[in-house]
C-alpha cells in the first residue's frame, strides 16, 4: 500500500536552524563550498559571514574531521565552547585596562592551549616538555582543565601582573638565558613599575616561538578556533571593539610563526564594527573568505535535508519514473538525488505549488528565499529551514484536522507559505535583531502597522525627529539590513524587507 502523504511529510526532518544544535548530524547534509575547501585546506583563517549563513556550522564541522586533519599532522584547539556558556563571559566584569594587555591576554591564552594541546597528544621533545613545565608552574596550565578554565587562570595572572596594590608576583615566566628554555622565576617585584613594562616583562612572544619549535620538529601544526565571539561581548559594544581589535592584532603578532595559526569566525557586522573608525591592521589581515549563499547554494542546502527522509525518496522515484519510463531507475536514485543538481531541483519542485502568488510572480522556492532575504541582501539559511520546517508543521495540522491532502504531487498547499512567513518574521525580528540590536528597537517598533516603503520626511513625522536625525538613523538601519535603501542621492527611499514585515504588520506600498 503507498504511503500517504501525510506520513511523508512526518518523516520529513530539516534539521535544526541553530548548528551549535546539530553538530552530531552536520557532516551528513553539510553543503561544502569552495569556503569550505579553502579553509580545510589551511589557504584561509578568517570567516567572514552574516548571522545564522553557516560560521558556526564550519567550526563545528572542522571539530568533526580533527581526525581526518590530524592525518595531515595538523592538530585543532578550540578556544571557545561549541555550546552554551561562553569562555570569555569572565572578560564583561573585568576587561583589561588596555589594548596592550588584551592583546597579552589573548596570546597568554593561546599559548595555554598550545601547551595542553601539546600535552594531550604526547608530544614531549625538549622545547615541548620545558614549555609544559613551566606554565604548569606558573599555575597557567593544571592537568585535566577545561578552556573555560585555562582562561580564567590567563585571566587572573594578568590581574596579579597589573594590579598596582601588588607589589610582587609569585611566578613570572621567563627565558633561561644559558640554555634558551622556557622557565619561571618566583617572587619577581614590580614595585613602582608601570602596568606597560611589567607586561613586557613577562616574553609571551618567546614562549609562543618555543612552542612553535617544538611543533616543528615534529612536522605538526595547530590551529587554535575562534567562534562565537558575537555571543561574548553582546553586553557591550565598545568591549567588542577592544577586545576583538586586540584579537586580530594578536593573529598578526603569530602570522610570524610557522606551525601556529589562529582561525577566527566572526559575523560581517561585527568585523564592520571593530574595523570602523580606523584599524590599520586591518589591511593586513589578508587570508580571508566569505561566507555566500546564492538560489542555487540554498537548494542544494534544501535537497540534501530533504533526502534524509526515505518515505520522501522512495515518492520521488516513483514520479519521476512514472513521468520518465525510458529512464526508469530502480538502484541507485538516492545517490542520484545526493549528485545530480537538476534532480536535487526536480524532487524541491516536485513537492511545492509552482507559485505562492499568481500572476507575474517567482516559482515557490525562489519566492521563498527572496521572502528571507534582508535588506542586505542576505538570505541566510538559518530562516529558510527556519521556514521549511514551519511549513511542514501547519501542513500537517491542516491534515492531522481532517482537511485534504495538497493537490497533484505537492504536498503543501499554497495557504501554509505566508502562514510560516509571518512566524519567521516575528522570530527573526524579535530573537535576533532585537536581541543583536535593542538601540534601534524604539525606531522600528513605531513603524508598527506603517508602509512597507518611508523617505526621510515620513519617517522623521513618525520618529517625532528632525529630518537630518531621521535619516542618520535610517542609514545605519540599513547597515544592519533592517532596510534596504533604495533611489538616488537626494531621492532615497527606504523599503523594508519581507523577512520583517510580518512582525511589524507592515502595509504593502509606499507612505505619503
Amino acid at each position: 500500500m503507498a504511503i500517504s502523504k501525510h506520513e511523508i511529510i512526518k518523516s520529513i526532518s530539516l534539521g535544526e536552524r541553530v548548528a551549535e544544535d546539530e553538530r552530531d548530524s552536520l557532516e551528513n547534509y553539510f553543503v561544502q563550498t569552495d569556503q569550505w575547501d579553502q579553509l580545510y585546506a589551511g589557504n584561509k583563517d578568517i570567516v567572514f559571514g552574516p548571522k545564522g549563513t553557516g560560521k558556526s556550522a564550519l567550526y563545528g564541522l572542522l571539530n568533526k574531521k580533527s581526525a581526518d586533519l590530524r592525518k595531515n599532522n595538523i592538530i585543532l584547539a578550540t578556544a571557545e565552547n561549541i555550546r552554551g556558556a561562553t569562555v570569555f563571559k569572565g572578560i564583561i566584569a573585568s576587561p583589561p585596562p588596555s589594548e596592550i594587555s588584551f592583546i597579552f591576554l589573548w596570546k597568554l591564552y593561546c599559548l595555554a592551549l598550545i601547551g595542553k594541546t601539546l600535552r594531550e597528544n604526547k608530544i614531549n621533545n625538549s622545547n615541548a616538555t620545558s614549555l609544559i613545565d613551566a606554565l604548569t608552574t606558573a599555575q597557567l596550565l593544571p592537568n585535566n582543565a577545561s578552556i573555560g578554565t585555562l582562561f580564567r587562570l590567563a585571566q587572573d595572572y594578568l590581574k596579579n601582573l597589573i594590579n598596582s596594590e601588588k607589589s610582587a608576583i609569585e611566578h613570572s615566566l621567563s627565558i633561561d638565558p644559558i640554555s634558551g628554555m622556557p622557565t619561571v622565576s618566583r617572587r619577581v617585584e614590580l614595585r613602582d613599575t608601570k602596568i606597560e613594562d611589567r607586561i613586557s616583562s613577562i616574553p609571551v612572544d618567546e614562549f609562543l616561538a618555543i612552542a612553535d619549535r617544538a611543533l616543528e620538529e615534529e612536522d605538526k601544526k595547530i590551529w587554535v578556533l575562534f567562534d562565537r565571539l558575537d555571543v561574548a561581548f553582546i553586553e557591550s559594544r565598545d568591549l567588542e571593539k577592544n577586545a576583538l581589535r586586540a584579537l586580530f592584532r594578536a593573529y598578526n603578532d603569530l602570522r610570524a610563526l610557522n606551525n601556529i595559526y589562529l582561525k577566527i569566525f566572526v559575523r560581517d557586522d561585527v568585523w564592520n564594527r571593530i574595523s570602523s573608525g580606523g584599524f590599520s591592521e586591518a589591511s593586513h589581515i589578508i587570508k580571508t573568505t566569505q561566507i555566500k549563499w546564492d538560489e542555487r547554494s540554498l537548494l542544494d542546502l534544501i535537497a540534501k535535508r530533504l533526502s534524509r527522509s526515505d518515505s520522501l525518496i522512495a515518492y520521488i522515484q516513483d514520479i519521476f519514473n512514472e513521468r520518465n519510463p525510458q529512464k526508469n531507475n530502480t538502484t541507485g536514485f538516492k545517490e542520484l538525488l545526493s549528485t545530480d543538481f537538476e534532480m536535487k531541483k526536480f524532487m524541491v519542485e516536485t513537492i511545492l505549488p509552482d507559485k505562492v502568488d499568481t500572476g507575474k510572480n517567482p516559482n515557490t522556492f525562489e519566492w521563498m528565499v527572496s521572502r528571507v532575504r534582508d535588506g542586505l541582501a542576505t538570505s541566510a539559511p538559518r530562516e529558510l529551514i527556519h521556514m521549511f520546517e514551519t511549513i511542514r508543521a501547519n501542513q500537517l495540522k491542516r491534515l492531522e484536522r481532517g482537511e485534504a491532502e495538497p493537490e497533484g504531487t505537492m504536498l503543501f498547499d499554497r495557504g501554509v507559505f505566508k502562514e510560516a512567513l509571518d512566524e519567521v518574521s516575528k522570530t527573526r525580528y524579535k530573537q535576533t535583531f532585537l536581541a543583536e540590536y535593542p538601540e534601534y528597537s524604539t525606531y522600528t517598533d513605531r513603524l508598527k502597522s506603517e508602509k512597507a516603503e518611508q523617505t526621510v520626511l515620513t519617517l522623521a513625522k513618525i520618529w517625532e525627529i528632525t529630518a537630518s536625525d531621521a535619516e542618520s538613523i535610517a542609514d545605519q538601519l540599513v547597515n544592519v539590513g533592517f532596510f534596504e535603501q533604495r533611489g538616488s542621492a537626494g531621492a532615497y527611499t527606504y523599503w523594508v524587507p519581507f523577512l520583517y514585515r510580518g512582525a511589524l504588520d507592515l502595509i504593502q506600498g509606499k507612505a505619503d
